[in-house]
């Protein structure tokens, strides 16, 4: 989840989880990706002044399959860091198209004829949104998942 931060001229910004200052989360973003409650203290530069943020409750949910699930692809941890898990159902032997996208549109990888459970090395593609569609046959799914630092 992408916490946000109002930008104030002049402040700092430091992301807590729960009582403890998170390393390096000083920007006016920070995305969580373990449960907790996260803050931001927000300080004047010129007085030393703060204030926190309201508490926000994250939950992030062990990845379980969903025997109801309809959805052709299912793409897990998301947001992820260094790879993604791809898992494709319905999936026999027949045409299968897999393509990866940024959020401009740009295709960054393709895969013809893919099999029906994949890990795909994203550790060099920037931080951002992507988009991963799966054309089986005569059905195209969509699905969008988070690259994090």
């Amino acid at each position: 989840m992408v916490l946000t931060e109002v930008a104030v001229a002049g402040c700092t910004y430091q992301w807590y989880k729960g009582a403890t200052p998170i390393a390096g989360a000083t920007a006016l973003t920070y995305t969580a990706t373990t449960s907790g409650n996260y803050k931001c203290r927000v300080t004047k530069a010129a007085t030393g002044c703060y204030k926190n943020s309201n508490a926000i409750a994250v939950s992030v949910p062990c990845r379980e399959e969903d025997p109801t699930n309809n959805s052709i692809i299912n793409v897990y941890p998301n947001p992820a860091t260094s790879s993604v898990f791809i898992s494709i159902n319905q999936l026999t032997n027949c045409n299968s198209q897999l393509t990866i996208a940024d959020c401009t549109g740009k295709i960054i990888t393709s895969f013809e004829n893919v099999s029906s459970s994949s890990e795909i090395d994203i550790s060099f593609y920037p931080a951002g949104m992507y988009f991963i569609t799966i054309r089986v046959n005569d059905e195209i799914e969509t699905v969008k998942f988070m690259k994090i630092n």
